[in-house]
């Protein structure tokens, strides 16, 4: 674990650098010191960039392997294939004859009965009981 800086002993590493540099190469030596710090920052960076592209190559090469899996495979042919078969399944139901021993006969449904002519008065004349009155 990193150990914590306090402002007191802060104060107490500039009163030695003061007294061991001196105060005139003080400025100096900061100087370097800040530069010295803006590089391992850099370096930093820059190793954790490389360390973020590695990972995106690592993925790029993933997803490349499975588009190469789903070309080889032909995905578009095995749904194609599964359609076909489930419209199959869907359909053998609706081909298949009814029994001919329906005693509707061979369409299963009772069929809608027809009037005689005479049922139904014609659409230009008006109904027996308004032609009473």
């Amino acid at each position: 674990m990193i150990p914590q800086i306090g402002f007191t002993e802060l104060l107490l590493v500039g009163a030695l650098a003061l007294i061991i540099v001196g105060p005139k190469d003080l400025p100096l030596m900061m100087r370097k010191v800040g530069k010295l710090w803006g590089q391992a920052r850099g370096l930093a960076r820059e190793f954790q960039s490389s360390f973020e592209e590695l990972g995106r190559q690592a993925e790029i090469e993933e997803l490349r392997k499975e588009v190469e899996a789903l070309k080889r495979g032909d995905p578009v042919k095995d749904i194609q294939k599964d359609l076909d078969e489930t419209g199959d399944a869907v359909m053998a139901p609706l081909n298949r004859k009814p029994p001919a021993d329906d005693a509707h006969g061979a369409g299963g449904a009772p069929e809608p009965e027809t009037k005689a002519e005479g049922d139904t008065p014609d659409a230009g004349e008006p109904p027996e009981d308004a032609k009473s009155s």
